[in-house]
């Protein structure tokens, strides 16, 4: 029976769309079918984590969050796993996340994924793409950590929260640039004007940027933002940004050129670039600033000091 209101519930939503835009009723119904029809092969419940088989030969953990169906994306507890770090994880090649997962004989039980888990892919080298639900509104610190190996990111148009544009991962309004993959083969990147904040790790581990262009409304650049970036040659930091996070250019062995346009220099962190660039990198500052640089943090350790 409860099978049966789900089922109706979900036609209601579908044909509701229906009315309202023809387009959004194929997308929210590609979507339920995926989740319920094709996707989901078994399910295992132990300890509130749901092991979920799929068709396409993945499997998935979750995690019961609370009393009103809610779930998300965990760490991969196969294998005797104990730990997200507890040796390599199952999760490998394209994952594609479903809306919903159902348990119980006659799956009557319906939970809706709401959540990716802190270190939910942690070391996953092997999975080249994530796909995200409508579903996920919140995204944990360090959920794709060590994703080495990721290409793209797909984020359903219904999304509240999050989108992707041309595979990288953004917040829903754009002020976000949540995640770079790191097997993104582009050697330039033009972060938009839109953009206020490049959050933690987000070009962590990618071989291929040779040159960053930091749009203007940019004011902060968050912890590891850039780091082991081992292409990366040139640097152009726009006008408003505020805050270098910890290490966020560390291991960037190739960068020869900063471009600061900020007539206040941007506060940094104790440990932003290697002391090799400090002393071999060329850094530019607006013209009048040379004091202001000299007095900061960081700044005031680059040999190589030129005003434009």
């Amino acid at each position: 029976m409860r099978k049966y209101l789900f089922v109706l519930a979900i036609s209601a939503f579908v044909l509701a769309g229906c009315r309202s835009s023809k387009e959004a009723s194929k997308t929210n119904q590609k979507e339920v079918w995926q989740t319920l029809l094709v996707k989901q092969l078994d399910a295992k419940v132990e300890d509130q984590i749901i092991t979920v088989n799929y068709n396409n030969g993945t499997t998935l953990c979750y995690k019961i969050l609370d009393n009103f169906g809610n779930v998300t994306l965990t760490w991969d507890r196969t294998n005797g796993r104990k730990n997200f770090d507890d040796g390599p994880s199952a999760y490998k090649g394209d994952i594609s996340i479903p809306s919903f997962i159902t348990t119980g004989e006659d799956n009557d039980f319906t939970f809706r994924v709401m959540e990716i888990d802190q270190n939910a892919f942690y070391g996953c080298s092997e999975v080249t793409s994530i796909d995200l639900p409508y579903s996920v509104l919140r995204i944990l610190n360090d959920a794709f950590r060590g994703c080495s190996g990721l290409q793209k990111f797909t984020v359903n148009e219904n999304n509240q929260s999050y989108k992707d544009v041309d595979g990288i991962l953004f917040s829903k309004d754009n002020r976000m640039l949540i995640k770079y993959p790191a097997k993104k083969e582009t050697a330039e990147f033009v972060i938009s004007e839109d953009v206020s904040v490049i959050c933690t790790e987000a070009f962590m581990d990618n071989a291929f940027l040779k040159k960053i262009t930091i749009g203007n409304f940019v004011t902060a650049i968050s912890d590891n933002s850039f780091k082991n970036c081992t292409s990366l040659e040139e640097v152009e930091l726009g006008g408003n940004t505020r805050i270098l996070g910890v290490d966020a250019f560390k291991n960037c062995p190739k960068l020869m050129l900063v471009n600061s346009h900020g007539m206040w220099p941007p506060h940094c962190s104790p440990t932003v670039f290697d002391d090799e660039v400090k002393a071999s990198a060329k850094l530019y500052i607006p013209r009048g600033q040379m004091m202001r640089y000299r007095r900061t943090l960081e700044w005031r350790d680059f040999k190589n000091v030129q005003e434009y």
